[in-house]
């Protein structure tokens, strides 16, 4: 087995090179009846709906597997699943069942559908034998590419040893391993313990393209690099204003920058199509820093409430850490998410001091467990956090001693290799497609190199506090700046946004 972080090759979509006339597609589910599948494994139901075959949960039952009744060896599959979001499921493909096999446990390659905020759907899992061969956590476009409670599509193209997928049209997985070479496809659902209230995932049009033994996958062509010397693309353009002190833009699902404004306690919304910007949020908390999950959820700093709440798609508010050993938070700031389902805050306190709880102000982690931990605990003020592109480095700003650090990540929420990045402060950070960090101080955005060296000073009529890049292409620097809110075309594209607004 080989494991590949390849998410650089990506840039143009694979293309099936056969030596003989393209094959005809051919549908595996005609929309009406279960003919043609077979159920292995646990006792989930499997029914049909409106053309759509939907599995639903039953309690105390392991993983459940609706098979075909055929095998397949190199083929390319579509469909499209509409899953439950605190339901895991997953598309066997080169699946076995055999008795002699952990008395015919079905096992095999997995494209994983994964609702969480880890949201690492269309990545590779090996059920039964090996476990994760191709996670997401090196892939935040394919991340970002999910869609939480609508209908997401599905490409699989399984040519030899190549395992290759995409989400929604973005490249995922490129795996290249030769343990299984056919085997039949199946529709999981997971097991779900002892709750008991049923929950579903759906599948449709799901058609398979069945390929000759000679068939190759074509090799990815990487993309060139970009070598942006001018970062900006044209002069600072206010898009609203009126405001106390915005902070926290972050672009959501819908391809609209939220934003904060502290002291009016608003979360606002600002639609760059039609140029409006509304209240998306009241009694905020006295948010401040704001982040979009891969599953369409806005996790948010309530600076005042002092916790960190999660706002679902459904939009139901649950608080995700409000305390660290049984006392109160300081005021969450910042935020920035891993890529295996966690995230890290600062907690500083500006102000009012009088009712403080902890001994100090600090970064912690909270895992997918929802446990946390404090992972710095030498700074004197942490602000603004960002996670480079491989999740590698953490960047947080200590405004007291007018410093950026970065560390070394050695896995989640464990931190070591404390070192000066940049000689000043900053309230807020993003990073762009090259991984030059962006960071807000004075009447400025200070552009730094992934090696500290500073490459670009963008100026704006206001002090920005902080900055995220949004856009259909992602070539837009939006910043909050006290009482106003800028864009600034950019020549290079950002990161950490959704692939697909």
């Amino acid at each position: 087995m080989m494991r590949f972080y390849l998410a650089f090759l990506f840039a143009l979509v694979a293309v099936v090179q056969i030596h003989a006339q393209q094959p005809a597609w051919t549908n595996l589910f005609d929309g009406n009846s279960l003919d043609g599948w077979t159920q292995k494994g646990g006792k989930a139901e499997y029914a049909v709906e409106d053309e759509c075959i939907v599995g639903s949960t039953v309690p105390n039952t392991p993983n459940s597997f609706l098979c075909t009744a055929g095998t397949y060896r190199n083929f390319i599959l579509e469909l499209e699943f509409q899953v439950h979001p605190e339901l895991n499921s997953g598309i066997q493909i080169r699946s076995n069942s055999d008795p002699e096999f952990k008395n015919g446990r079905v096992h095999g390659y997995q494209v994983e559908i994964d609702p969480s905020e880890r949201a690492w759907s269309a990545g590779i899992y090996d059920e039964g034998r090996r476990g994760w061969l191709f996670d997401l956590e090196q892939n935040t476009e394919a991340r970002y590419a999910f869609r939480q409670g609508d209908w997401n599509h599905y490409r699989i193209e399984a040519i030899g040893d190549s395992i290759r997928t995409w989400l929604n049209g973005v490249p995922a997985a490129d795996l290249q391993d030769d343990m299984t070479s056919e085997g039949f496809i199946a529709l999981q659902v997971h097991g779900v313990g002892g709750r008991k209230d049923p929950i579903t995932v759906r599948w449709r049009n799901i058609r398979i393209q069945e390929l000759p033994d000679d068939a190759v996958a074509s090799e990815p062509i990487p993309p060139s690099t970009i070598a942006a010397i001018d970062l900006s693309a044209g002069p600072a353009r206010k898009l609203a204003d009126g405001f106390r002190f915005t902070e926290g833009p972050a672009m959501g699902p819908d391809g609209k920058i939220y934003f904060s404004d502290i002291p009016n306690e608003k979360i606002l919304v600002h639609d760059p199509g039609t140029g409006e910007t509304d209240t998306f949020r009241k009694e905020s908390g006295r948010a401040n820093g704001l982040v979009w999950t891969g599953n369409d959820a806005l996790i948010t700093c309530e600076g005042g409430a002092r916790r960190v709440t999660l706002t679902d798609a459904e939009g139901n508010i649950k608080v995700l850490a409000d305390q660290f050993e049984g006392k109160k938070l300081n005021s969450p700031n910042d935020i920035t998410l891993d890529a295996v389902g966690g995230f890290y805050f600062t907690d500083p306190r500006y102000g009012n001091r009088d009712d403080l709880e902890q001994d100090m102000e600090a970064v912690y982690y909270v895992n997918r467990g929802r446990n946390i931990s404090r992972v710095i605990d030498d700074l004197g003020r942490p602000n603004g956090i960002e996670l480079s592109h491989d999740g590698k480095t953490l960047y947080v700003a200590d405004t007291e001693a007018d410093k950026v650090f970065a560390w070394d990540v050695q896995g989640p929420g464990k931190l070591a290799g404390k070192r000066e990045f940049a000689p000043m402060a900053s309230d807020g950070m993003t990073i762009d497609a090259e991984g030059n960090l962006y960071l807000t101080n004075g009447n400025f955005v200070h552009v730094f190199s992934p090696q500290g060296h500073a490459v670009d000073k963008l100026e704006f009529p206001e002090a920005p506090a902080n900055v995220t890049f949004g856009g259909p292409d992602r070539k837009t620097l939006f910043v909050t700046a006290r009482t106003g809110f800028y864009s600034m075309p950019m020549n290079i594209s950002g990161s950490r946004v959704y692939a697909n607004p």
